[in-house]
């Protein structure tokens, strides 16, 4: 199914609010994540969303961020196509160092949604960098999220060394201002490793922010950053409190790690030269009676163990997010 735009997204936005689930938002940054992602979900019939960094398209570029955006949108527009199920894409953290990238992607009609952060600024220029995107996409099928409160750990380019919780009243406030389509709020999640049970988590925020933007008529998904670390239970009960989409980076980039380490350890002996044997890779030990075995070493081999475990592990969140079998395709 082909890649859909900011106003198929909303509506999944409002299936997810009216059923009580939610969306894990993956971060990918080349196709091994991307596949594994996309096998997970179809089987788990549920929407897909995936996110590009700035780091990532700088990644994927070599260096160049227009590069690598336009490289890897492609490439999940192009790979969505044999999958049965919507798939959206998001910019996730993109901040004002990329407002160039911002209106390409918009006037290009590359992705469904951008995330722009100027969750860094005092809040009246918060509200005027957002606000300036808000309306830069608007009319154009792309949906825009902005960031109130500073979620601690670092994240790409941005760190923050401590988190601010997100104030109701200013959320109001906010979302009055800038007219932005999703809010991602703080409640004491981090970026990078953390453990969900040592994390001074906030539900209870998430409620009141929600309680008070509905009391203003002020129709929004919340959105958590940094929920890697997360336990089951507190995935749970965010999404029941009025979370609808949960970003998920590093665990991918842990699991993709892991799969790597895993299957190199296994395959030592058929990828290192033994003892003895000359260390000869500009000839590919031509002159030895040993030679390493393709069939660990093409990077197709370890490819399909990282998918394996990708899918395993999106399955499982998914399961968590309540998003299995709610795909319009289901």
């Amino acid at each position: 199914m082909p890649f859909h735009d900011g106003n198929r997204l909303r509506e999944a936005y409002r299936r997810a609010r009216d059923n009580g689930y939610a969306f894990m938002a993956n971060n990918v940054a080349e196709g091994n994540i991307l596949l594994g992602l996309l096998r997970a979900y179809a089987e788990a019939r549920s929407d897909l969303i995936v996110q590009i960094s700035p780091g990532a398209a700088k990644f994927a570029g070599g260096g160049d961020k227009k590069a690598g955006l336009r490289a890897l949108c492609g490439l999940v527009r192009e790979t969505a196509e044999a999958f049965p199920i919507p798939v959206f894409i998001n910019l996730d953290h993109f901040t004002v160092g990329e407002m160039d990238l911002i209106e390409h992607v918009i006037d290009q009609g590359l992705v469904s949604s951008i995330m722009i952060d100027a969750s860094q600024e005092p809040f009246d220029e918060n509200v005027r960098i957002s606000r300036s995107v808000v309306d830069m996409a608007r009319g154009k099928g792309v949906l825009i999220e902005a960031e109130l409160g500073k979620i601690k750990g670092v994240e790409d380019e941005i760190v923050s060394a401590e988190g601010l919780y997100t104030d109701p009243d200013e959320a109001v406030e906010f979302l009055q201002r800038t007219e932005a389509d999703l809010l991602a709020i703080s409640i004491g999640t981090q970026h990078g490793v953390s453990k969900g049970r040592e994390i001074e988590l906030r539900i209870d925020l998430a409620e009141t922010i929600r309680q008070r933007l509905e009391e203003n008529r002020l129709d929004a998904p919340l959105v958590l950053h940094g929920s890697s670390g997360l336990l089951p239970d507190q995935v749970r009960e965010v999404i029941r409190r009025g979370v609808r989409k949960l970003n998920k980076d590093t665990h991918y980039q842990y699991i993709y790690g892991r799969a790597a380490c895993e299957f190199y350890r296994e395959s030592e002996g058929a990828i290192l030269p033994p003892d003895g044997v000359e260390d000869d890779v500009l000839n590919l030990f031509s002159g030895s009676d040993w030679s390493p075995d393709k069939k660990r070493f093409d990077p197709r081999v370890v490819g399909k163990a990282i998918q394996e475990q990708v899918m395993t592990i999106a399955v499982a969140l998914i399961e968590q997010a309540g998003s299995a079998g709610s795909s319009e395709t289901g």
